[in-house]
């Protein structure tokens, strides 16, 4: 069975760590222990996280640990930066690679980012909100 393989934008990661038992910690847990879902990332994104740990205290520091040992690292190519440009506001470079690691590993990117609208209108990868990600998933 080929796995669904997702990237957990920051905004997740900041809300499952820093808000206690949540509908986000749920999913974030089932992101990362669920053996039929794939964690992708990035170097950007693994920096992001750090950049946060500030605000989300140990529980922060234990998820990105558990993330880490995860998470398959993906970075993009010129191609798929290139492809997804277009879509993405100017400026937000994190944005633009997440997108294009989305597109290069066939990833899901679960986000509340609404930087990420024109690229899932145009359907070029698959963007699900939060509460999407949690009624997909079953969470």
């Amino acid at each position: 069975m080929r796995k669904l393989k997702v990237l957990p934008d920051t905004n997740l990661f900041i809300s499952a760590a820093k808000s206690g038992i949540t509908k986000s910690t749920a999913l974030i847990f089932k992101l990362c222990f669920d053996e039929s879902i794939e964690l992708v990332g990035n170097s950007v994104l693994l920096e992001e996280y750090e950049r946060y740990i500030e605000l989300t205290g140990k529980s922060g520091r234990i998820l990105l640990e558990i993330i880490r040992n995860r998470m398959m690292i993906v970075e993009p190519d010129r191609e798929s930066i290139e492809l997804c440009r277009p879509y993405i506001p100017e400026g937000e470079y994190a944005d633009l690679y997440h997108a294009a690691t989305c597109l290069k590993a066939d990833a899901t990117l679960i986000t509340n980012d609404r930087d990420f609208e024109k690229i899932r209108e145009a359907g070029l990868i698959r963007v699900w909100n939060i509460s999407e990600a949690i009624e997909n998933l079953g969470v």
